[in-house]
């Protein structure tokens, strides 16, 4: 099986890009981020001919996400609170052959310490006691997206220092280690271990082309999935395209389904 994040940032600007991709490398399940789109304007029709059942959770100019697979999709959550309507649609979550898809675009935080600082980790917060519940239901859970921090100190480009700053804090990197310490495990260091793999590349000033970017689109699996993972990979050659979203397809390909 083969599992894709993408943050594509706005499906409706990239729709040929995206359909193209999958076209090309046949993903069996695709999950996209930032989709920037209303469901009544999700471009359904162009993944449903190449033979993918999708859903969606999205809202206009802003958050948005999606899965794609070719392997049907079994029930639907949209959100924490099932049947609310929240405000920002970030969560969606199926389940495809056994294994349940948990697909996520958290919260930026603009800036550290303020307050959509403190509303991305209430977020965290909120998807811990999501997952807990949910991994005692199950062995088998694919939690992936954007997630808006980088993990270690090689998955970004600045020079070391002890300034806090977003993205790599204290206070975030502490809370991404609630999820795995539920049992999660970052796929990519568990099977590259030391290899720098940056998945996020500012447009401004040439990020790049000068390498500066951060490994923030990730996934954690439990782990009976990881015992499966054949390979992970960064299609840096999509993010060098023409026209392209500034992160990149993250691929991961497990054995055996």
């Amino acid at each position: 099986m083969k599992i894709v994040t993408w943050n594509v940032n706005s499906i409706r600007a990239r729709e040929d890009i995206v359909l193209d991709w999958v076209e090309a490398n046949a993903p069996d399940v695709l999950c996209l981020q930032e989709t920037k789109i209303t469901d009544q304007e999700f471009p359904e029709d162009g993944f449903v001919d190449m033979g993918y059942e999708v859903s969606f959770y999205g809202q206009a100019s802003y958050n948005g996400v999606a899965i794609a697979s070719r392997r049907g999709l079994g029930p639907i959550r949209k959100g924490f609170d099932e049947g609310d309507e929240e405000e920002e649609k970030r969560l969606l979550i199926t389940e495809v052959e056994g294994t349940t898809i948990v697909d996520i675009y958290l919260p930026n935080g603009q800036s550290y310490g303020g307050d959509k600082f403190r509303y991305k980790l209430g977020w965290i917060d909120q998807l811990h006691r999501m997952l807990q519940e949910r991994l005692s239901k199950t062995e088998r859970l694919v939690l992936c997206g954007d997630f808006n921090i980088a993990p270690l100190d090689l998955d970004h480009h600045w020079a070391p220092d002890d300034t806090p700053r977003l993205f790599t804090s204290p206070e975030e990197r502490a809370a991404l280690k609630k999820l795995t310490d539920l049992g999660l495990v970052d796929v990519h260091p568990k099977v590259r271990p030391n290899e720098r793999a940056y998945t996020w590349w500012d447009y401004r000033g040439r990020g790049f082309q000068r390498d500066e970017g951060m490994r923030i689109d990730l996934f954690l699996v439990t782990p009976q999935v990881l015992q499966e993972v054949s390979d992970i990979q960064v299609d840096r050659e999509t993010r060098s395209g023409e026209g392209p979203s500034d992160h990149a397809p993250v691929v991961l390909e497990l054995e055996g389904q």
